[in-house]
C-alpha cells in the first residue's frame, strides 16, 4: 500500500481520497453507467460510504438530506416547505423528486451517480425509475445491514462539521481534536434529527416507508447487493467496488 493510503483506511479523509482518485480513477469502471441506491437504517453509514465512493469513482454523491438542509439553511421556498426534516419528518415527495431529477440532469451524472437514501418511498421510486431509464443509468441497490442496538449506539455518538459537512462518530470515527473537524477545522455538532427523542421515530419511518421500497425494487429485478454495515469503512468501500463490477488494482485500495 502506498504511503498516505493508511490514513484513508482509518477515516474517509477527503484530501487522501482525492489523491487516490487522481491516481487510479482510470482503472475504476463499470460495464455501463450505474445509479447506486444506498439503503440502510439511519446510522448505517450511507453518507460516509457515499462520500468515499464518490471520491474514488468521481460519480456525484447525491444526498437528499444534504440538499434539503441546504435549502432550509438558506431559507428558500423549498427549505420552508421542508423544515420538518429537522424535526425527524420527511420532506414531501414532490419536492425531493424535483430536486433529485434536476441534479441528475447535470453533465457530471452521465457516467454514474450515487443516491444516498433515495428513493425513500414507493411514490419516489415510481418517479425515479423512468428518470433512470431516460438517462441510461442502471439501478443497483446497495443495502447496508445493521441491527437496532448498533443503530441507536451509532446515532447517539454521531456528529458533523457545521462548515464542510464531514461526518464523525465519537466512538468509531472520532476527530483527531475533540470538537474540531479534521478537514477544515470547523466546529462539530450533533444533528438535530439525531437527538434521542427522534431516533425511534426515524427508525420507525424507515421500517414503514423505506424498507418496502427495497423489497419492491428487488421484486422488480433491480440488482441487489447486501453488505454488513459493521465493517470498517475502507473494507466496506473495497467490497462494494468489487461487487458492483468496478475494477481497481489490488494495491491501490486500503
Amino acid at each position: 500500500m502506498r504511503a498516505g493510503f493508511v490514513d484513508a483506511a482509518r477515516r474517509p479523509n477527503i484530501v487522501v481520497l482525492s489523491q487516490l482518485n487522481t491516481a487510479v480513477a482510470a482503472s475504476f469502471f463499470a460495464s455501463k453507467p450505474l445509479a447506486l441506491l444506498l439503503y440502510g437504517v439511519p446510522g448505517s453509514g450511507k453518507g460516509t460510504l457515499g462520500k468515499m465512493l464518490s471520491q474514488v469513482t468521481a460519480w456525484p454523491h447525491i444526498s437528499t438530506g444534504d440538499l434539503l438542509r441546504k435549502h432550509v439553511a438558506e431559507g428558500t421556498s423549498t427549505g420552508q416547505a421542508s423544515a420538518g426534516i429537522l424535526r425527524g419528518a420527511y420532506a414531501p415527495d414532490y419536492i425531493v423528486n424535483n430536486l433529485v431529477a434536476s441534479r441528475m440532469r447535470e453533465a457530471d451524472c452521465r457516467r454514474g451517480v450515487i443516491l444516498d437514501g433515495y428513493p425513500r418511498t414507493l411514490e419516489q421510486t415510481m418517479d425515479l425509475l423512468p428518470v433512470l431509464r431516460r438517462l441510461n443509468l442502471e439501478p443497483v441497490l446497495v443495502r447496508l445491514n445493521l441491527d437496532y442496538t448498533e443503530v441507536v449506539h451509532r446515532l447517539q455518538a454521531r456528529c458533523h462539521c457545521q462548515t464542510c459537512g464531514a461526518i464523525y462518530n465519537l466512538v468509531h470515527l472520532p476527530p483527531r481534536l475533540a470538537g474540531s473537524c479534521d478537514q477544515c477545522g470547523g466546529r462539530l455538532v450533533a444533528r438535530e434529527d439525531d437527538q434521542v427523542d427522534l431516533l425511534s421515530k426515524r427508525i420507525e419511518q424507515y421500517l414503514t416507508l423505506t424498507a418496502p421500497v427495497a423489497r419492491f425494487l428487488e421484486a422488480s429485478s433491480v440488482r441487489v447487493e447486501e453488505f454488513s454495515a459493521t465493517e470498517a469503512p475502507s473494507r466496506l468501500l473495497t467490497a462494494v467496488l468489487t461487487r458492483i463490477g468496478t475494477e481497481t488494482p489490488s494495491d491501490e485500495l486500503p
